[in-house]
């Protein structure tokens, strides 16, 4: 069977188009003999390009994986490629479906949503179209029939990881992606056990009858095996980001892949932690092995918006000492910042802003709160009538504009911290500060982006 996997980013929130889900999907079809081919799709502009495409290759199936925030844009693209071929079946899998499954009556152009964790459900209903035989008792399907929602079982959730194939990266155009970034990306575990409320984790939980998400990883052998596959297939990978959404909770775990991390693979890399699982011994542990750069979850610095709202149960004191103890060892930190939520004053906001300065990261950074159904804080959002269906559902601006119904004036303020915060959290004789002038000048800011791809070469 012929495949088109699609991957939309217009508009993202981040250049990365690396999707570890559809990654997996896609071994998993090209495992099964099928024909696959991929589009990244970053502008609308590509849309006749797809279509030109899609033509030639001639699928018999499309897959895209969906966001909110890219809902719209997919369905979009999928209304256009069922205009051109009548007969494709269009599917969607991803966060989106599987937290709002009800958007499938929305997407008359789409088939069917896959939800949850979709490799197996996939392999079923795979092998059912190629055999042309019925396939609504495929699990983890969702689709309308006569204005209802219809939804199959739900397969269990996978606890023993080594049985999935690695993402691809053979025909997922991966080069680009780290050209941009620096680093090739990499993600091993799946589930958090902490309940911040703005986090989709523990709502994909809930999806599957479960009081908080689990963290289940593949054994330390299996990813070393990954990172080695990577390295071997692509020589321009010269670093790496373990995209865990904490890197090594399980201390037996963390024990042994750090320990064949430097006696097999030896690569610069980073990492995503929560301030309050680093000490002392986790801190050397990483510099030994070579990691130069920890992102951490600072969210917010007013204490009130952190534990009370977030539910992030930190310390401000534990965040400062994270950061120290972190620039002793000599790693670079990046600051994840959110603005916006439900309740936050403008002083609140600054509380951040201190913060950021009294920590000192390498680089800080910010995204403006928006509300996932499906969240604690995202539900509570929906129920208060701050945000409406009709809202979000053709808001692409994620993370940059808020699509929350604040007033005028403070919606304007959230877009200013938003586009100047570098500016308020360094020096003005900073790197990050000079950066951040360089980038309100789009002339300038190319420039300097080419030399950089030139100079990293």
């Amino acid at each position: 069977m012929k495949i088109l996997f699609i991957y939309t980013n217009v508009n993202g929130a981040h250049e990365d188009n690396y999707a570890f889900g559809l990654a997996t999907i896609i071994s998993v079809a090209r495992n099964l003999g099928h024909d696959c081919r991929v589009e990244l799709v970053t502008r609308q502009e590509m849309f006749a390009d797809v279509l030109d495409r899609f033509g030639r290759f001639e699928p018999e199936l499309v897959g895209f994986t969906s966001v909110t925030s890219q809902f719209s844009v997919v369905k979009d693209l999928a209304a256009k490629l069922k205009h051109r071929n009548s007969q494709v079946k269009i599917i969607c899998g991803g966060v989106h479906p599987t937290l709002w499954p009800e958007s499938i009556l929305e997407a008359d152009a789409i088939d069917l949503f896959v939800i949850g964790e979709g490799e197996h459900a996939f392999a079923q209903l795979l092998d059912k179209l190629s055999n042309k035989e019925p396939y609504y008792t495929c699990p983890n399907l969702v689709y309308a029939r006569q204005g209802l929602v219809m939804k199959t079982r739900l397969l269990p959730m996978e606890e023993y990881l080594d049985t999935l194939p690695f993402p691809d990266r053979e025909i997922y155009p991966l080069e680009d992606t780290v050209r941009k970034a620096g680093f090739a990306p990499f993600h091993f575990a799946r589930g958090c056990p902490f309940p911040c409320t703005y986090c989709a984790n523990h709502a994909q939980a809930h999806v599957y009858g479960e009081e908080k998400s689990r963290v289940r990883s593949p054994s330390p052998e299996y990813c070393i095996r990954e990172i080695e596959a990577a390295l071997h297939a692509h020589g321009f990978i010269k670093k790496i980001a373990i995209y865990d959404d904490i890197f090594g909770l399980n201390r037996k775990w963390r024990n042994e892949f750090l320990s064949l991390y430097r006696e097999r693979v030896r690569v610069p890399y980073l990492v995503l932690l929560r301030a309050d699982v680093l000490t002392e011994e986790f801190a050397r542990q990483l510099k030994e092995t070579g990691c130069e750069r920890i992102l951490f979850g600072v969210e917010s610095g007013n204490d009130y918006i952190r534990n009370e709202v977030m539910k992030r149960t930190m310390s401000r004191d534990t965040i400062v000492k994270a950061f120290q103890l972190a620039h002793a060892y000599g790693m670079e930190t990046n600051a994840i910042n959110i603005i916006g939520v439900p309740g936050e004053t403008e002083a609140m906001l600054w509380d951040t802003i201190k913060l950021n300065r009294e920590i000192r990261p390498t680089s800080s950074g910010v995204n403006i709160f928006y509300p996932y159904k499906g969240t604690e804080l995202g539900d509570q959002c929906f129920q208060t009538g701050l945000v409406t269906d009709e809202m979000v559902r053709n808001f692409t601006n994620e993370r940059r504009e808020t699509v929350l119904g604040y007033d005028h004036e403070w919606r304007k303020r959230l877009s200013y911290y938003h586009k100047k915060w570098p500016r308020l959290v360094y020096p003005f004789w900073s790197f990050n500060y000079l950066k951040s002038l360089i980038s309100d000048v789009p002339v300038l800011g190319n420039v300097a982006r080419s030399l950089y791809r030139a100079v990293t070469r």
